[in-house]
């Protein structure tokens, strides 16, 4: 019940609406007999904290209308609406706010009562604890949104609170799946980028294990200069301290006749005792033994280290081009995983089909063991699609038998078998669940339970979790097993393991709202050691050298069921 105040008598009311009386809203009269509402606005005493409009209208229009409304409404009265010549306002008080709808008058005022009961829980739920203009302004972004799914082109949706919630969370399996195919784009890439420099590492060992046979000869290959004779007999001495080292520096050209240098040599000899010589040859290998400073009386001291500096570096080369290989892990890891995906009656069975999703993933972990390796699998199930990786031989696939392609180089990293099954059949799933909703004096009380059918399967990280904002105050009052908590603007109930010796559970919860809007809830469970598709491994060996290979399996299956959709 409420009251309608008539602004025909008012000309101040017509000038503020900005159009005479006889000439009503436009969108008005083009959908007369249809529900349209023209605005939406959380408004104080004193002005607009946001407006959304769903037709075309000017901002003078709506800061007219919102202004006549703030003139027209008691403050201590709970009006329902007031009607003027043109349009019909429908709002609710929250605290010191108003909810506003601002309609055509030929609009169903029943309609327009339940869309303003849908905005005030969807800015209830915005501002979880109260609703005050710091808090309004702060979440007005998510608000307009949460406006755009209840009302469209000034028409109505047919949504609740729930299904609000979830279009503006923008939580899209599509967008999950498309992220795990770009990260593992990202994980190939990584991996040929490793093989690429360790490559890269190989060709530069060689190339400095071939370049050191040139640098170690030195000048020996240089005949030009060779003049035997010249200094004496400190000329055979030096030359037979040019020898030590493994390079013949004997034969080098240093020789003087009448005890002068060879022009063609640039030798600066400081003979002292303090500084040491520096050998500048004309021509000869630019890769060569650098000489550097060392004690007086042992100035070509360092050619005999040099020599040994290029096996260190081309051997510490050689080390790096080998990827290290952890010998306490097994050669080669398979990982075997399932989701198992479904939409579930509040009341329990199947809504539609369940899908199950698999992979059978490879990970080589020593090359030089298992870069061909070769799986034989048990027979496999026909009611599963398969699809086989094009590197791999489809035709031994058929025979239970994973194999490259000829050709290949390696076995390829990751995803190399996939399968899926679609199925209506509510024995495919390990659990049952039903939710009994009563309604209550200030809410909802749920209970849910739930049933384990499957007497084999052990279900591990069990979570249920069903929507329930901080407004409406849940309260759980029993969860066996497990632990049940409000946690954000969930309810969770957590159980770490569920199997034959639990055999079924409750969980039972209260809160200020109603049943619609605590559902969907959500189901995710794991279950290890174990896949709806039989994929068993009998053989891993070399497919090139047929020895068996040790390898290391998981398996594991993901449930994730949405209930009451």
């Amino acid at each position: 019940p409420g009251s309608s105040h008539r602004g025909s008598k008012s000309p101040g009311l017509r000038e503020v609406c900005g159009r005479p009386a006889a000439q009503p809203e436009r969108t008005g009269q083009r959908d007369r007999g249809k529900m349209v509402v023209l605005s939406a606005a959380i408004v104080s005493s004193s002005k607009a904290l946001l407006a959304r409009q769903f037709v075309e209208m000017t901002r003078l229009r709506v800061e007219g209308l919102i202004g006549a409304f703030q003139k027209l409404v008691d403050a201590g009265r709970d009006h329902t609406f007031i009607e003027t010549e043109t349009v019909r306002y429908v709002y609710q008080p929250m605290e010191a706010l108003h909810l506003l709808l601002v309609t055509n008058k030929s609009s169903n005022i029943l309609e327009d009562l339940e869309t303003l009961r849908l905005f005030a829980k969807i800015v209830q739920d915005c501002c979880q604890t109260q609703v005050n203009e710091e808090i309004v302004l702060k979440n007005a972004m998510d608000i307009v949104f949460a406006f755009d799914e209840v009302v469209s082109f000034g028409h109505r949706e047919s949504v609740t609170l729930a299904q609000v919630k979830t279009y503006t969370e923008m939580d899209s399996h599509e967008e999950k799946l498309h992220q795990m195919i770009e990260q593992s784009k990202i994980n190939e890439a990584r991996e040929t980028a490793k093989k690429k420099q360790m490559e890269l590492k190989k060709m530069r060992g060689q190339e400095a294990k071939a370049g050191g046979n040139p640098s170690m000869s030195g000048f020996g290959s240089s005949d030009a200069m060779a003049s035997p004779g010249g200094m004496g007999g400190a000329g055979g001495a030096f030359q037979e301290s040019m020898s030590i080292g493994g390079s013949s520096f004997g034969s080098s050209g240093i020789s003087s006749g009448g005890g002068g240098m060879d022009s063609s040599v640039a030798w600066t000899p400081s003979m002292n005792e303090d500084s040491a010589a520096t050998f500048k040859p004309s021509s000869g290998p630019k890769k060569g033994m650098a000489l550097g400073k060392k004690k007086p009386g042992d100035i070509f001291g360092g050619m005999g280290g040099g020599e040994a500096a290029v096996p260190e570096a081309i051997a510490e080369a050689q080390e790096e081009s080998h990827p290290v290989v952890n010998p306490l892990l097994e050669p080669v890891k398979v990982v075997i995983q399932e989701k198992v995906s479904a939409v579930v009656e509040a009341e329990g069975g199947l809504n539609g089909e369940a899908t199950c999703n698999g992979s059978f993933d490879v990970t080589v972990l020593d090359h030089a063991k298992a870069d061909l390796v070769c799986f034989k699998l048990a027979p496999q199930s026909q009611e599963f699609k398969y699809k086989v990786h094009p590197s791999l031989n489809k035709a031994s696939q058929a025979k239970n038998i994973l194999e490259v392609r000829d050709g290949q180089a390696s076995f390829p990293t990751g995803g190399c078998l996939k399968w899926q099954l679609r199925t209506s059949d509510d024995s495919f799933l390990p659990v049952t669940m039903s939710c009994w909703p009563t309604p209550t004096g200030d809410g909802t009380q749920m209970v849910l339970e739930l049933e384990l059918t499957d007497s084999k399967a052990v279900l591990e990280n069990v979570v249920i979790s069903f929507p329930a904002s901080a407004a409406a105050r849940p309260t759980v009052t029993s969860a066996s097993p497990g632990e049940a908590e409000h946690s954000g603007s969930m309810v969770v109930w957590r159980i770490p393991t569920f199997d034959a010796n639990d055999g079924s559970g409750t969980l039972e919860f209260t809160a200020a709202a109603d049943a619609a809007s605590l559902l969907p809830a959500s189901f995710t469970a794991i279950v290890t050691g174990s896949t709806r598709c039989p994929m068993d491994i009998l053989e891993c060996y070399h497919q090139a050298r047929k020895d068996a290979i040790d390898f290391v399996c998981e398996k594991r299956v993901l449930y994730d069921i949405t209930i009451g959709a």
